[in-house]
């Protein structure tokens, strides 16, 4: 079986109920388990989290982690490196991409590393975190199912936003969302997008499963069998509501 986890974004008491209920299926050793990324920002504990996972992967080797938008944002914003003095005694200059993700929930994240020195925020970070997030993955594929944060870029279709280095696999949206192509006959599972419904988001060509733990919503799991032709029909689910 794969299972996959929609994104967590610091809850990770929720997290921790999520790996309890999997344990209970029970995991079969051969079991596959995938995050589909965004583990921080916004939520009660994002260094938690990362150490649940960093935990989980000892427990459970056959385990995929893949790159959420907000981990890039992460990382773009280290590569900038110290900000700079301003004007204003007492205050300084972040860079560009250091306040996209500060302005995305970097700051909560950044409460659970309890930085004391925010020009040096990055060194507060355990190196094995700062591993654990260059190493994630953009995407996993098997033969009947595509793993993915945000979704696929349809075939011929021109993305928005080519040039400016921008990965559609951690941001595409409406494009992805509207189309009804079949992707290589794969079905795509992936999260990003919050349903504040609280359900999935089930379409012939797709399963979201962002349902939005973050903002009140259920920290989602779906379950596939890859041994079986791909449907969204017997793909099965686990819920964690807020906690």
């Amino acid at each position: 079986m794969i299972y996959a986890i929609g994104d967590i974004h610091g809850q990770v008491t929720m997290l921790q109920e999520m790996l309890t209920q999997l344990r209970e299926q029970p995991l079969a050793e051969d079991d596959t388990v995938v995050f589909l990324g965004d583990y921080i920002d916004r939520g009660e504990n994002s260094r938690g989290v990362i150490e649940t996972l960093l935990a989980f992967r000892k427990e459970h080797s056959n385990t995929i982690f893949l790159r959420g938008n907000h981990e890039q944002l992460m990382l773009e914003a280290r590569t900038e490196g110290s900000p700079q003095p301003a004007s204003r005694a007492g205050y300084m200059l972040f860079g560009e991409r250091t306040m996209n993700w500060l302005q995305n929930g970097g700051t909560d994240a950044l409460e659970s590393y309890e930085v004391e020195d925010y020009s040096v925020w990055f060194d507060f970070i355990p190196d094995e975190h700062w591993e654990f997030f260059e190493a994630t993955q953009i995407e996993y594929v098997v033969p009947g199912y595509h793993f993915v944060h945000a979704g696929l870029l349809p075939p011929g279709q021109r993305w928005s936003l080519e040039g400016f280095g921008v990965e559609p696999r951690l941001w595409v949206r409406e494009e992805f969302l509207k189309s009804t192509a079949d992707f290589d006959g794969r079905i795509v599972v992936f999260g990003h997008t919050p349903q504040m419904s609280g359900n999935p988001l089930i379409q012939q060509n797709k399963i979201g499963i962002d349902t939005g733990a973050v903002f009140g919503g259920k920290l989602t799991a779906v379950i596939v069998d890859p041994s079986e032709p791909p449907s969204v029909q017997t793909a099965k689910f686990i819920h964690i509501n807020y906690q």
